[in-house]
């Protein structure tokens, strides 16, 4: 006994989870090296997202908040012009943004009231930061919130 002819089961991989998870939403990208950034831009729409933004520092991530609501985001640490994205994190964790750090520094970068949030060292895959961020997004309607802001 087999399964039914045209049976689907798309519904099963980690790719369609994660792409139900992400569909529709909104995603800030803080990541200062270009080539990190554009790939997980890709990965995260390829998941589904509706829109993903890229900055390289946290100047440009701020002004984007003044603006601009995601439903998720991602965080490198250390920014190349020496800053690091705290004052992100900050307005982030203020909105009641859920984020991830991705970073080649470590945990203990993090000052203590963001000690606790999620963190993945560098290099990592982008399809597991995206799948991770997938798993930190509520569920809910597919960015409805976000859009309306």
């Amino acid at each position: 006994m087999g399964l039914p002819q045209g049976a689907d089961l798309t519904f099963m991989t980690p790719e369609s989870v994660m792409a139900r998870s992400l569909k529709g939403r909104r995603v800030l990208v803080v990541e200062d090296e270009v080539l990190l950034a554009w790939e997980l831009e890709r990965r995260l729409y390829a998941a589904g997202c509706a829109a993903v933004r890229c900055v390289a520092v946290a100047a440009d991530a701020l002004h984007e908040l003044k603006f601009w609501r995601p439903d998720a985001a991602v965080l490198d640490i250390m920014m190349r012009d020496g800053r690091t994205s705290m004052p992100v994190a900050d307005a982030l964790d203020e909105l009641g943004v859920p984020f991830i750090f991705v970073s080649g520094h470590g945990r203990q970068e993090l000052p203590d009231r963001h000690r606790e949030r999620p963190f993945m060292a560098k290099p990592c895959p982008a399809i597991v930061v995206a799948d991770a961020l997938g798993k930190l997004v509520p569920d809910g309607a597919e960015g409805e919130q976000s859009r309306s802001r």
